[in-house]
């Protein structure tokens, strides 16, 4: 039997959501309104995409929703060219369809 998909996105401020959560979350108002973070972020996101494509070995595999999040892992890790068989960090050169 399938798995239902995720759900979807609601934007609502749930009674937990504090100010003070605001130093651990990716954004805030003045990254909001910073040219180079709206400029730069979709360029990310189409980069970490092209990724995940030219990792996938079949269609079935890059639509894998029960694989994603291990996926978009190893995008962030590919982006930040982290290599993970060693435990200093060491980059590796980048992924060269991301850098296109």
């Amino acid at each position: 039997m399938p798995r239902p998909g995720p759900r979807p996105y609601e934007c609502v401020r749930r009674a937990w959501h504090s100010e003070r959560h605001q130093p651990i979350r990716a954004h805030s108002s003045a990254t909001k309104k910073n040219r180079e973070w709206k400029e730069k972020l979709p360029v990310v996101v189409l980069q970490a995409e092209e990724i995940m494509y030219s990792k996938a070995n079949s269609e079935a595999e890059y639509l894998n929703l029960e694989t994603l999040w291990e996926r978009v892992n190893d995008v962030v890790d590919t982006i930040i060219r982290r290599d993970k068989s060693s435990e200093t960090g060491d980059l590796l050169p980048p992924c060269v369809e991301a850098t296109g």
